[in-house]
């Protein structure tokens, strides 16, 4: 649960050294220090913070990709824990937070280089909550105390609580630190740059996701309308559209975005899972869940989430399964054994791959999709989420606003977001298509996406929000599943081997905890990841 701190601090020495020098030739981060000579003493937080904030981007969660029904890899085999829901591993998640938070808070302090701490604390708040999502309760106030070999675990709402605490001592850290005291700040930060206004948006937007996890707990309303009010007083509101929390070091060709070399089908330099034996490329294949969704609705976001089949499949052939048009847009089903020899036309050459660029190269104003080129930033929190969760908010009653407004401008931003309109300088053309794609739903009565056809409100909002976020953000969708009440309706795994008729709620914690803490991981009492519920959950 917690990493052995002392072995950290070389590490990230030099890993800090290789961001500074590597991640660009003439970018933000140009550091002129030797590796060598890097030591505790003398390292500073700006050498530290890039590091951090490249760690936190991107969540490659590629299981719960699978879960939330938007991609399956092509002729998956049956059996697996995944599949089964036996036997999670709890790794898949990527859930804690990290020694170089600490470390970073830590030297910024020594330093009183307070907008620095303040950006720690943030980041605290981001990673202690997700591992709170995960486990539940779990070792906090103790974890990183290195005279403690067993540290004790924290109730779950306690640990939440605390990083609304976080945050708000974050922003105010933030908001009274004078720039030139911290050093090299614009270069460091390659989140912001900073800007004090964008991390407190940040800072506000991810506590407005912390308190929308618990809204469906009725004796948790006055705690979230007293934490409501005190962003209102703040004033700095929330990420706006076209403004994402997304970090980038100097992505280029031959040290690209993580997300780009893993899941791009056209990258020079494609990664191979020798686990499974495929381009990790072919991991981000449709999931019919999520793609005949899409179809359905007649959503033109559908050749943006996904890519056109590579090759056609000849009329007539075998199918595991009947597809709905149009044919050139093909997934697989998570779970189901798919036999190569019988089925030859559901290999990833004859089913979608994950949308974007059709061929290597740099992100442009004309790139679309998910996968916009290789320098493309690494999102932490997309401007489709910020505007999805203040529309939950307004549907709330939470915010003031119009409920119809606030969820057609959330959908809007996702087509914004994926350039459906082609020219990302004109936001206008992507706008453009929204709006003839909504109205034609308005007239048609599509309760799916119409808001005043949608007999629940709430529920096309969610909905709408399950799309946006495909292949984005598969984690906050999660969380919505579960406080939801499994809503929407996804399959589940067609793993015959399925041991389990829900999806798992919660995951089991290390067995490591297990062996070195085991007085107090056993008095958390059974965990069952079927029934043991996160803290949040009604």
């Amino acid at each position: 649960m917690r990493k052995i701190y002392k072995y950290f601090r070389l590490s990230v020495l030099f890993f800090a050294f290789i961001i500074v020098h590597a991640g660009c030739k003439k970018g933000w981060l140009d550091v002129n220090y030797n590796p060598r000579q890097l030591t505790e003493n003398n390292t500073t937080p700006d050498l530290v913070l890039p590091t951090v904030l490249l760690g936190y981007s991107q969540n490659d969660i590629r299981v719960l990709e699978a879960w939330m029904g938007y991609w399956c890899m092509p002729y998956g085999s049956s059996g697996t824990a995944d599949q089964t829901y036996n036997g999670i591993l709890n790794s898949l998640f990527g859930a804690g937070p990290s020694d170089e938070v600490y470390y970073l808070e830590e030297k910024a302090s020594q330093s009183n280089q307070t907008f620095y701490v303040g950006i720690a604390k943030i980041l605290k708040a981001l990673a202690w909550s997700r591992c709170v999502d995960v486990f539940n309760n779990v070792p906090y106030t103790e974890a990183f105390d290195r005279s403690i070999r067993r540290p004790r675990y924290d109730d779950a709402k306690f640990i939440y609580e605390d990083q609304i605490r976080n945050l708000d001592s974050g922003i105010v850290l933030i908001k009274g630190a004078q720039v030139d005291r911290n050093v090299n700040i614009t270069h460091a930060d390659i989140m912001f740059h900073g800007n004090k206004n964008g991390w407190i948006k940040f800072a506000n937007t991810l506590k407005l996701r912390l308190l929308v996890h618990q809204a469906n707990r009725p004796d948790r309303a006055a705690y979230i309308l007293a934490e409501i009010a005190k962003i209102k007083a703040e004033g700095s509101g929330f990420l706006n559209t076209g403004e994402d929390a997304a970090v980038n070091p100097g992505f280029q060709e031959l040290k690209p975005n993580p997300f780009y070399g893993t899941h791009c089908r056209y990258y020079i330099f494609p990664n191979v899972d020798l686990e499974i034996g495929v381009y990790t490329w072919e991991i981000s294949s449709a999931n019919t869940t999520a793609m005949n969704f899409l179809k359905e609705n007649n959503d033109p976001r559908l050749g943006f989430f996904y890519s056109p089949t590579v090759f056609t499949m000849p009329p007539g052939s075998p199918e595991p399964f009947t597809q709905p048009s149009p044919d050139n847009f093909r997934g697989n089903r998570f779970g189901l054994p798919v036999s190569p020899l019988q089925y030859r036309f559901q290999s990833s050459n004859f089913v979608s791959q994950v949308g974007g660029v059709t061929a290597h190269g740099p992100k442009t104003p004309a790139s679309t999709g998910i996968i916009k080129g290789y320098d493309m930033d690494a999102w932490v929190i997309t401007s489709v989420e910020s505007l999805f969760l203040q529309a939950e908010a307004i549907q709330r009653g939470w915010l003031a606003g119009n409920a119809e407004e606030a969820y057609k401008n959330a959908v809007k931003e996702s087509f914004r977001w994926l350039n459906v309109g082609g020219n990302s300088n004109m936001p206008s053309l992507s706008d453009a298509v929204f709006n003839t794609w909504y109205g034609e739903q308005v007239t048609v009565g599509n309760q799916n996406v119409s808001w005043s056809a949608a007999p629940d409100k709430y529920k096309v909002l969610m909905f709408q929000k399950y799309l946006a976020f495909n292949g984005i953000e598969p984690f906050e969708i999660y969380t919505d599943y579960r406080r939801n009440g499994a809503y929407p309706n996804i399959p589940l795994s067609f793993d015959p081997g399925r041991t389990s008729r829900t999806m798992p709620i919660r995951m089991p914690y290390p067995e490591t905890e297990y062996t070195a803490n085991r007085d107090n991981v056993n008095a958390q009492g059974v965990i069952n990841i079927f029934t043991s519920k996160i803290w949040w959950m009604p």
